[in-house]
């Protein structure tokens, strides 16, 4: 396994989540449908814990938390983006196409963070010691989540 590409997977799964923490953040301010609203709290909470998975993670490989990769940037300023949409959505002043932007961003966000664990799941097979172990509870921690 190329340990180089292993390890900016994990910073873009890192970077994801904080991200993610961001979109539904935004995205709460865009929701109008109670139970929605719900649903993306939970989702919220469930992401800012899938934040601190991800620096436990980093720690058992040794990676450097502030570590800048050139895909960690491009995973960051897509979610701003995704921010941002959400944003311009609200200044239109048409809640009902704000909360339908809202839903589309959240959906963008979350097909890339499901693309990181199933990735990061198959990864976890093929290694051994400290780094399976860390990989593989980590991916079973927020499996029913991501599914």
């Amino acid at each position: 396994m190329n340990q180089e590409q292993l390890h900016e997977l994990i910073y873009q799964a890192l970077e994801t989540e904080k991200g993610g923490m961001e979109v539904y953040i935004a995205a709460l301010k865009c929701v109008k449908h109670a139970e929605l609203k719900e649903e993306w709290e939970e989702y919220l909470e469930q992401t800012t814990r899938h934040v601190e998975v991800m620096r436990e993670v980093c720690q058992a490989f040794g990676l450097d938390l502030e570590r800048e990769t050139p895909g960690r940037q491009i995973v960051r300023h897509k979610g701003q983006a995704l921010v941002q949409a959400m944003e311009m959505a609200l200044r239109a002043g048409d809640p009902a196409a704000a909360e339908l932007v809202a839903c589309e961003c959240v959906v963008d966000a979350e097909t890339k963070d499901h693309q990181n664990w199933e990735l990061m799941s198959e990864a976890a097979e093929k290694l051994s010691g400290r780094e399976k172990d860390a990989l593989e509870n980590a991916c079973e921690e927020v499996e029913d989540e991501e599914d």
